[in-house]
């Protein structure tokens, strides 16, 4: 918190970033292969939104936001690839946990 007063509510534009990005994660973790990998990214989504709810200082909040951001690109990212390695037929599926 800054002394001179930086520390303000969030704004409605970044009200609905957020709520745009948690949609997003929660619409990627959709996009996992398996049921297990899905039901983490739910969890970990939910309980860092409910965890940072109450921020209120602009540059944590941004700071969150941005985490967010790279957070859903490398959910999607991860989705992609390992989508591509369980329908590989060279994929012994035991291999993973």
């Amino acid at each position: 918190v800054d002394v001179a007063g930086d520390e303000m509510a969030p704004t409605a534009a970044t009200r609905a970033r957020a709520l745009s990005l948690y949609r997003q994660l929660l619409r990627g973790a959709k996009k996992m292969p398996t049921p297990n990998r899905q039901n983490y990214v739910i969890r970990k989504t939910r309980s860092e939104y409910r965890a940072h709810i109450n921020l209120i200082d602009a540059e944590e909040i941004e700071f969150q936001l941005r985490l967010a951001d790279t957070n859903l690109d490398t959910v999607l990212v991860q989705a992609e690839h390992l989508t591509r390695l369980f329908n590989d037929p060279r994929h012994n599926q035991d291999d993973v946990y």
